[in-house]
Formats: C-alpha cells, sequence, structure tokens
C-alpha cells in the first residue's frame, strides 16, 4: 500500500494572544472576583459611615439625656429659690435648695465636655449661688433666681437644637442605609447580568461551533468530504476543529488509497475469472473451427474430382454447416465483446434479469460447469435498480464460480445443481444463488467475508471473492447473506434497495 502524503493542512500554531477555554474561565472568575472585591470594599466603607453616624445619633441621645436631667434640675433649683425668697427662713430653704444645685453642678460638669458655652460652665453660678447662700435676702435670691433661669433658657435651647440634630443624623441614616441597600442590590444584579450575558454569549458560540464539528463528523461518517472548516478560533475547539479538518483529509487520501487497492482486487479477480473462462471458450472456439476446417477439406478433395463433362462434384458440400458454425463463433464473440465492454462507472438504472442473463451465457463456457445443471428462474415483473454494470457482473460471477467450485465431487450422489433466482420482496430486489454442493459449517460461514479467508486449495482462491462480493453489496445500499451446511449446500442472497 502506498504511503499516504502528509496533509497539505496543518495545526494551527498556538497565536501569540490566544486563550484557552480554561483561561478563559479563569479570567471571568478573576473579573467576577475583582467585582466581588469592589463592592465588598464599598459595603465595608458605607457599613464604616453607617456606624458613625449611628454613633453620632447614639451620642446625641446621651446629650440629649444629660441636656434634660440639667434642665429638671435647673427647673427644681428654680422652684426651690422661688420658695427661698417667700419663706419665713430662707436659709432652710436654701439648704433644701442645694441638692437641685449640685445635681445642676454635675449635670454643668458633663455637659461643658460637649459645649463651649460659658453658662454651662460649673461655676457659672458659684459666686451668685455663695453670696445667696451666705446673705439670702430678697436681691441676691433675685440675681442667683436670674442665673438660673438663664441657664434653663440656655438648656432648653441646647436641647431642641441637639434634637434637630439628632432627627437630621436620623432622617441621614435611613437614607444612606436604604442608598447603600439600593447601590449594592443594583450592584450586584449588574453583575449578574454582565456574568449571565458573558455566560450565555460563550455558551451560544460554544454551541454553535460544536454543532458544526457535529455535522462535519457525521459528513465523515457517512462518507462526504466536503470543504474544510474554518476556524475562527485558537482555544481547545479550534484545535479540535483542526483535528477534524486533518482527519478528513487524512480519510479522503485513506479512502482513494483504498478503492485503488479495492480496484485492483477486483481487476485481479476479473482477471483470474477470464483466465478460468478463457480455456473453456478456446475449447469451444475450436468446435467449429475444426468442423470448418473439415467442411473446406472436404471441398477442396471435391474440387479435385471432375465428371466427364468437366464440372466439379459438389452434391455432397454442406454450407449450411458452415454457416451454422461460423454463426455459433460469432455468438461466441459477440458475448466475449459484451462481457469486454467499457462499462459506467457511475450508478445507473439497471435490468438485474438482463445481467444475469448475460453473465450466465459466458460462465457456461467454464469447464467446471459440465454436468452442472444451471437454472435461472427470473421473476418477469421485476423492477429496475440502481447500480453500476460492471460491479454486478463481478458480483455475480463471485457468486457463480464459488457454486461451481462447492459442486466439484457432488456428481455420483446427487445432481449437481445452481439455482439462480430473482424476486420482489417488500424492501427491495432479491437476487439469490443456491447450489447443493458440499456447504460449510457454521465457523466458516462467520468468516466467509473477511479478505483473504478460503477454503479452496492453494493456488484456486484469493480469499477475496465474497469480500469484494459483500463491498459491491454494501456500495449499492444493500444486504448479502449466507446460509449454509454440510453436505447440503448454500444459498446466498442479495438484496439491493427499492429505487424511488
Amino acid at each position: 500500500m502506498q504511503q499516504q502524503a502528509p496533509s497539505d493542512r496543518q495545526p494551527l500554531p498556538p497565536a501569540r494572544h490566544a486563550l484557552s477555554i480554561r483561561s478563559k474561565g479563569a479570567i471571568v472568575i478573576g473579573a467576577l472576583l475583582a467585582y466581588a472585591i469592589v463592592i465588598s470594599l464599598f459595603a465595608f466603607d458605607q457599613k464604616n459611615q453607617l456606624l458613625r453616624e449611628f454613633e453620632e445619633i447614639q451620642s446625641t441621645l446621651q446629650t440629649e439625656a444629660l441636656l434634660k436631667q440639667a434642665d429638671l434640675s435647673a427647673f427644681h433649683a428654680v422652684i426651690a429659690i422661688f420658695a427661698a425668697i417667700d419663706a419665713n427662713d430662707p436659709q432652710v430653704a436654701m439648704q433644701h435648695a442645694e441638692m437641685y444645685h449640685q445635681s445642676l453642678l454635675d449635670a454643668q460638669r458633663d455637659l461643658g465636655q460637649r459645649f463651649d458655652n460659658a453658662l454651662l460652665a460649673p461655676g457659672a453660678l458659684d459666686a451668685d449661688w455663695q453670696r445667696a447662700n451666705q446673705h439670702p435676702d430678697k436681691p441676691n435670691l433675685n440675681r442667683l433666681l436670674s442665673g438660673v433661669v438663664k441657664v434653663k433658657s440656655e438648656l432648653s435651647a441646647l436641647t431642641e437644637a441637639v434634637q434637630r440634630r439628632r432627627q437630621s443624623l436620623a432622617a441621614s441614616y435611613r437614607e444612606r442605609t436604604g442608598s447603600v441597600a439600593r447601590t449594592i442590590f443594583l450592584a450586584g444584579m449588574l453583575g449578574l447580568v454582565m456574568l449571565g450575558a458573558c455566560i450565555v454569549l460563550f455558551f451560544r458560540r460554544l454551541t454553535e461551533d460544536l454543532a458544526i464539528l457535529q455535522k462535519r463528523a457525521l459528513e465523515i461518517l457517512h462518507g462526504l468530504h466536503g470543504g474544510p472548516i474554518n476556524v475562527t478560533r485558537h482555544d481547545e475547539v479550534g484545535q479540535l476543529m483542526t483535528a477534524v479538518n486533518n482527519m478528513s483529509d487524512t480519510l479522503e487520501a485513506r479512502n482513494k488509497e483504498l478503492m485503488l487497492e479495492r480496484q485492483k482486487y477486483m481487476h485481479q479477480e476479473k482477471m483470474a475469472a477470464i483466465g478460468t473462462l478463457a480455456a473453456g471458450i478456446s475449447h469451444e472456439i475450436g468446435n467449429p473451427i475444426a468442423a470448418i476446417s473439415g467442411i473446406a477439406q472436404d471441398m477442396l478433395e471435391r474440387r479435385a474430382c471432375m465428371d466427364e463433362h468437366g464440372r466439379v462434384n459438389c452434391c455432397q458440400c454442406r454450407p449450411d454447416l458452415i454457416y451454422e458454425q461460423t454463426a455459433r463463433l460469432a455468438a461466441i464473440t459477440r458475448e466475449i465483446a459484451d462481457f469486454a465492454s467499457p462499462r459506467a462507472v457511475e450508478a445507473q438504472l439497471l435490468d438485474l434479469n438482463h445481467q444475469l442473463r448475460s453473465t450466465t451465457s459466458l460462465v457456461r463456457y467454464d469447464k467446471r460447469l459440465a454436468g452442472v445443471e444451471l437454472q435461472l428462474q427470473l421473476d418477469m415483473q421485476l423492477p429496475a435498480i440502481h447500480g453500476v454494470a460492471d460491479q454486478l457482473t463481478q458480483l455475480i460471477m463471485n457468486l457463480l464460480i464459488n457454486a461451481m467450485d462447492a459442486l466439484e465431487g457432488v456428481g455420483g450422489r446427487r445432481r449437481p445443481t445452481i439455482t439462480v433466482t430473482t424476486s420482489r420482496t417488500p424492501l427491495g430486489v432479491q437476487m439469490c444463488v443456491e447450489d447443493n454442493g458440499s456447504g460449510m459449517d457454521a465457523a466458516t460461514v462467520q468468516r466467509v467475508f473477511e479478505a483473504f479467508f478460503t477454503t479452496k486449495p492453494a493456488g484456486k482462491g484469493t480469499g477475496l471473492g465474497l469480500s469484494l462480493c459483500y463491498a459491491i453489496a454494501q456500495n449499492h445500499g444493500g444486504t448479502i447473506d449466507i446460509e449454509s451446511a454440510p453436505e447440503r449446500g448454500t444459498q446466498v442472497r442479495v438484496l439491493f434497495p427499492p429505487t424511488e
């Protein structure tokens, strides 16, 4: 077998910026992680801001509580000072107001750390309080009352300011919380949409490319070697496309080589059959030639014998015998010419019965057919089939030669018979070649279609006859099967599909 020529189409070299499917997946995962990290950083930043606002709200609540406590202490101090002004013993009343003064001082001490306000300083009222405590007369008490009222008014104003600040912070906290939630939700949805779009586009293109590969693989499976796939990507799928293209080229080259080898084997089988037939034909031709030669010799001898009038006595000449023998020669040569004439190599509509008649008429000259009864039982209503005439002739001749070989030595036991039948079946047109020869066992029947397998003696067969018959039946879209049993003969059935 010839060495296969290297394919012109070589695998694409890795592109400089080519990315494998694994690399593309890693990039997508990396981008997704980066996007998730960005969203996480944003969420942590917003969380810290919200915590700061929440702490500030808590601080305002604490400040508000201190202001209310100071305001309440100032209120009670005012009531106690009013009571001291109207009391009979102001000194005793001032002692009762002392505890409110201490409570107010404590609140001022805490508030002084939160506000820069002179009225809230712990020592703002000490001078007036000491003076009123030592001399609890009305002027001192009124001066102290006026100072406490100013402090209370300032506390009320600060309380309102802190409340407004707390409400503003609460509104801002609620707004920021909603904004952060919406932003994270939208960012997450955007990421999902982008990821989904990438996945859809990736798998859509991957599906299309795999569909192209599947279609191309099915074409190759059915023997259709069309143009190569256009390789538009440089990842694993692109490498697979290149491999499929190379496989298609390799299979096409192999098929051409197999076709050439099959033609060589068919030619060898045909030449072997022709060689066998040539001996029978030469003997068949020799008989009429000998008869014609004898008649011609007799005519020459009679031409030498003249009667008394000088005329040739040809009353015994038989020109009809010469005509008969020459017609016989012409018929033989016509059959040989029909067999050797060029046949179409493309499938066409053929009459299977005609192919059988023409082939069996030539096979009759084979010496192995002497003493064998060849019966043709052909269906006259047989429809035409699609086929190649030369291949069908080869198939019929191989089956008949195998049948003749199987009948050697049968003689005395039963009359050697080969029966060729054609019929129409629901599945198509069937041809059957049956003999009552030696037959085959089950193990041999299982191997008869193997190339180079033969049970014939050395020098009588190549083991390719039935293998070629199987290939020809397959090429015609048909089937071939064999039934055989030792000493009971063999039946070969070939089924051709019906014409559309």
